[in-house]
């Protein structure tokens, strides 16, 4: 009903709602089709490539979610430097995560 508009400060530009079977793209408003099996599951994306889906757990009354990041690697030596940045963006989707679940 009132899905959040970002996740770790950065704008979320995608909602998809498996159980609508339909995809919203927040920017331009426009609503896609998905073409798979009806499933409560929600995935949101945001402009930095991250996704965040929701489901509830089959066998306990709680939420899962599960926190997709990604980014640029350029070269093995900046191996450290960009897993710590996804490190530490999981870390501010978790905190968002606690904050909207509180």
């Amino acid at each position: 009903q009132n899905p959040t508009e970002s996740f770790a400060s950065t704008r979320v530009i995608k909602i998809k709602d498996y159980q609508s079977s339909e995809s919203k793209h927040i920017i331009g408003q426009e609503i896609e089709a998905i073409e798979l099996p009806k499933s409560n599951v929600l995935q949101f994306f945001t402009e930095d490539g991250s996704k965040v889906s929701a489901r509830p757990s089959g066998t306990e009354p709680k939420i899962k979610f599960y926190i997709s990041v990604r980014d640029q690697l350029d070269s093995a030596s900046d191996y450290a430097t960009v897993t710590d940045k996804l490190e530490t963006r999981i870390n501010h989707i978790k905190q968002d995560l606690k904050d909207f679940t509180s």
